[in-house]
């Protein structure tokens, strides 16, 4: 769980800076190791991907949302994803 997460692109390397505005927004909230990396719950400015198949397993959120979604949880919280 992090706050104010930093984006590193994961085929450039470029690293973004936090904020509203960052492609994982204002939270992070890993939970599942894949092949891939870590997927989670984050927030997006780019709301017009929420709901869509628009990254590698990430569930994006309104960042309003995955901010009340982070003070609800705790590290070791059950996640269960239901296509």
């Amino acid at each position: 769980m992090v706050e104010n997460p930093i984006w590193q692109n994961p085929w450039t390397g470029e690293i973004r800076s936090p904020g509203a505005n960052s492609a994982l927004g204002l939270r992070w909230i890993g939970f599942a190791h894949m092949p891939n990396g870590v997927i989670g719950f984050h927030g997006t400015p780019t709301i017009s991907s929420i709901g869509q198949a628009a990254s590698n397993g990430c569930v994006r959120m309104y960042n309003e949302d995955v901010v009340a979604l982070f003070e609800q949880v705790e590290v070791g919280t059950p996640v269960m994803v239901v296509p």
